[in-house]
């Protein structure tokens, strides 16, 4: 028995010094960037995959986070001298995507952007509540278009159920307030 216990530790002892191995790592650089690294090019077309700072950042305000993480005079001095008079940046998500087009000095000219699955709005949420009673929202879009950096069109497609019965309902978005710096 005793041998058992002695050869059990001497075993134990080798595993122990044998994990004991320095196992070197290579440099690891730590940052924040909310396009990954990589851009797609397809022509005057470029598309970037965005990551956000936290859930729902990109899809609650496209254009503005466009124009927050998009370094367009740095996307200009790329492309300059190869003949592009305007460009299309594309940004991705799992929920949606945004379509940016830009003239050739770098100016936002048109915008399209399409979401699925995210939160209506409250008032919208109430008016779907109150006119289709026992109905359930199986999915939602959330469409808007505009130009010039403003939104000109903006609305809701959702799909709803009813035991067997779908339909589909179409909802214009709420105006959205616009504040004044100095009021």
């Amino acid at each position: 028995m005793k041998t058992l216990i002695f050869y059990l530790v001497l075993v134990l002892m080798g595993g122990v010094v044998k994990a004991q191995e320095i196992t070197e790592l290579k440099e690891t650089k730590v940052g924040f960037a909310p396009f990954s690294s990589e851009m797609t090019r397809s022509g005057n077309n470029f598309t970037f995959n965005v990551k956000e700072n936290y859930v729902g950042e990109f899809q609650q305000d496209p254009v503005l986070f466009l124009e927050n993480n998009l370094n367009v005079e740095k996307l200009l001095s790329e492309i300059e001298g190869k003949g592009i008079h305007s460009y299309n940046v594309t940004l991705t998500s799992s929920r949606g995507i945004l379509q940016a087009d830009f003239n050739a000095e770098g100016k936002l000219v048109k915008t399209s952007s399409r979401f699925k699955n995210i939160l209506l709005p409250k008032e919208l949420r109430h008016q779907l509540y109150r006119d289709h009673k026992g109905w359930a929202m199986v999915k939602n879009v959330h469409i808007a278009r505009g130009s010039m950096g403003e939104i000109n069109k903006e609305f809701y497609r959702v799909k709803l159920q009813n035991g067997k019965q779908r339909k589909n309902v179409t909802l214009e978005a709420p105006l959205r307030a616009i504040e004044v710096a100095g009021n």
